[in-house]
């Protein structure tokens, strides 16, 4: 199997530098390019061209020393961490650059973080050696420090043999230790602990060297292509449980029983073909196969492409390991299982902004059309109408990714629009478990749906069952499981969108002869909304997680400013004549404190940010009063059920519609 290896880095650490040399050195490509020139085989948009910076994950293929790999180049600005997030999804190795200048940076942690949940393992390269300021240790010091990487420096695979490394990993390695004392340890027993310890992230190998010269690029890979291991396709992933619909009867699981793959992105072509990227992770894939994904979709295959940065290739058959770009899928999104693949929880990352959208008198429909096929391909873009304002909206990281954004729309699309102020993204979730119940029954129409809502903190929404499946056949509960995770539920304060809930399906029925698959979906919608209208609700907002680095001088205004933003701080760290202070606090009270700092401090001071996470608005019920939402005037997430007497429908409310549960 081919090795995908995907590489990461705060902005301007070298990441992209990094990728050309490999590619060069590796013979893939005949001179190593650079974004600023616009001749780099990744970065080949006009937008990162013109910017000069890393905007979208980009692919290429090459071979060294008999084994074949994948490079995914992926951005390093903060605004498209979502871009960078997506690629996790298809990595067996991650390459962590950090500048031996700059050391460890606030984008950094919050990828070394990623990386670390995700099981992928982690590689450091620390990069730009070749300047005068750097400082290599002092880099890997702050590496172990700041990303609690237990991580040792070597030159080369040679280093193995060593007996300093064999004792550093002794301490990682009880077996190899027992073994160490006894003389008993070979090459084979350290290499095998190593790869061990590497797949299970208890330590980390760090290399050095200068990407621009060329330096320490290949030893980088002769680390990795020596140490990694690639696991076997993960049988607790891959299930034979994918639906059917009672609205598609010819649809059988057993279709391609063996096809396992990862959707990890969407993009459409110069020429308007919907591309959707997959790894394989299990049995094959070829052009005219039908695949079956998403709740009961069954699509044809029309086309694979194995693509080299922008180029492709037609090719007519997908083994495990291959990374393609497939034509035909159209329902597809970053995150979905193809064939007997489970799909993944929602990402980590979220907007924490979002910006009303200006048309500049162009038509709205054709606006939302070409905005609904960029959120196909970045679905957190979370396009949002809002009737009582007659506001389209657009959910976003940071105000660069608006920037790039209206570029976006002018390139592709020729529309030239703008944006309002960028104002705070609120979420809201529960309290504590509660019930919520959907009955959906006009005539010739059947299906109820009980659902327990349960807090999930910092888990996104998740579905598990409690029902067996002699109540309710397997098929339909997956759909039950696939409509209430597909939805933008909106919350009952504010109208915004609902997260960190679990869905517990305990009940259920259809019917055999009148249920179709919408039936189904409007019972769990309705389900969850009469929850939600009984739940005790609470307002989340973004929180972001700073370090500031001022003269001493300027120390007790920040303190300050920070408990007047409502903010928190650690205690202050004192370096020479400068102080750090790392705290949390709201995104919407500190979004602009940047151009505050650099004012008072005549611009010698500095600060990082990294989103944090959502916790309990500081001022919930003014926002709650600010926003102004009527939950009872929203007639697309109704929380009344429709039941059925003597051939009529009628609608009950959601604080009556217990009373008529046929369950």
């Amino acid at each position: 199997m081919k090795i995908t290896i995907g590489v990461f880095a705060h902005v301007d650490a070298g990441k992209t530098t990094f990728c050309e040399s490999l590619l060069y050195q590796t013979n893939r490509i005949k001179a190593p390019g650079r974004v600023d020139h616009g001749d780099s085989l990744m970065d080949h948009n006009e937008l990162e061209i013109r910017r000069g910076i890393t905007i979208f994950t980009d692919i290429a293929s090459f071979s060294h020393n008999g084994q074949d790999y994948y490079l995914v180049d992926t951005p390093g600005h903060i605004d498209f961490s979502a871009e960078m997030e997506r690629a996790l999804m298809v990595l067996d190795a991650a390459v962590l650059l950090v500048s031996a200048t700059d050391g460890v940076q606030s984008h950094t942690i919050t990828v070394s973080r990623l990386l670390r949940e995700h099981g992928i393992p982690v590689y450091i390269f620390i990069n730009k050696t070749d300047q005068t300021s750097a400082d290599a240790a002092a880099c890997l010091a702050d590496i172990q420090s700041k990303l609690h990487i237990n991580c040792r420096m070597i030159s080369g695979t040679d280093n193995f043999k060593n007996d300093d490394f064999i004792q550093w990993l002794c301490d990682n390695d009880d077996v190899l230790m027992r073994n160490y004392l006894e003389n008993e340890v070979n090459n084979s027993l350290v290499l095998e602990s190593v790869k061990l310890r590497i797949r299970t992230g208890d330590i980390s190998l760090a290399v050095s060297g200068s990407a621009l010269r060329q330096k320490g690029v290949l030893d980088m890979l002769d680390v990795i292509g020596t140490t990694i291991t690639l696991p076997e396709a993960d049988a607790d992933l891959i299930t034979n449980t994918k639906m059917t619909v009672p609205a598609n009867p010819g649809i059988h699981s057993t279709d391609l029983p063996d096809f396992a793959a990862r959707v990890f992105k969407v993009i459409y072509d110069a020429k308007g073909a919907r591309v959707t990227f997959i790894k394989c992770i299990a049995g094959c894939l070829k052009v005219r196969d039908e695949v079956l994904y998403g709740g009961g979709f069954r699509e044809k295959v029309n086309e694979i492409r194995d693509y080299q940065g922008k180029s492709y290739e037609n090719v007519n058959i997908v083994r495990p390991g291959d990374i393609v770009g497939v034509v035909g899928l159209t329902q597809t999104v970053p995150g979905m299982g193809l064939g007997n693949l489970d799909d993944l929880p929602a990402p980590v990352l979220r907007p924490a902004l979002k910006a009303a959208i200006l048309l500049n008198g162009n038509p709205y429909d054709i606006v939302m059309d070409c905005l609904r096929k960029l959120e196909t391909e970045d679905p957190l873009l979370g396009i949002i109408y809002e009737p009582s304002l007659k506001e389209i909206s657009v959910q976003i990281m940071g105000k660069i990714q608006l920037e790039v954004l209206k570029d976006l729309i002018l390139e592709r699309f020729g529309l030239n629009i703008d944006f309002g102020v960028c104002n705070v993204v609120y979420r809201e979730t529960v309290v504590a478990p509660v019930m919520g119940y959907g009955h959906f029954e006009p005539l010739r129409h059947y299906a109820e749906v009980h659902l327990r809502l349960e807090p999930n903190p910092n888990r996104g929404l998740e579905f598990e069952s409690e029902l067996h499946v002699d109540r309710l056949p397997m098929q339909f509960q997956n759909s039950i499981r696939h409509f209430a995770l597909e939805r933008d539920h909106k919350g009952i304060l504010t109208g915004s969108s609902l997260t960190d809930v679990r869905f517990v399906l305990t009940n259920g029925a259809i019917h055999l002869e009148h249920t179709v698959g919408g039936d189904l979906r409007e019972a769990t919608y309705r389900a969850v909304r009469q929850g939600l209208e009984k739940a005790e609700s609470v307002l989340l907002e973004p929180y972001y997680e700073f370090s500031i680095n001022v003269d001493t001088a300027y120390a007790g205004r920040v303190l300050s400013d920070i408990s007047r933003l409502h903010g928190t701080f650690e205690p202050p760290g004192t370096e020479g004549d400068r102080v750090r202070i790392t705290g949390s606090g709201p995104v919407e009270t500190f979004i602009n404190y940047q151009a505050e700092l650099l004012s008072f401090t005549k611009g010698t001071g500095a600060i990082s940010y990294r989103l944090l996470g959502y916790l309990q608005c500081h001022d919930m019920q003014k926002v709650i009063e600010r926003i102004g939402y009527q939950n009872e005037r929203d007639t697309v997430n109704v929380s009344s059920s429709v039941f059925c007497y003597k051939g009529v429908g009628f609608e009950v409310k959601w604080n009556e519609v217990e009373k008529y549960m046929h369950l």
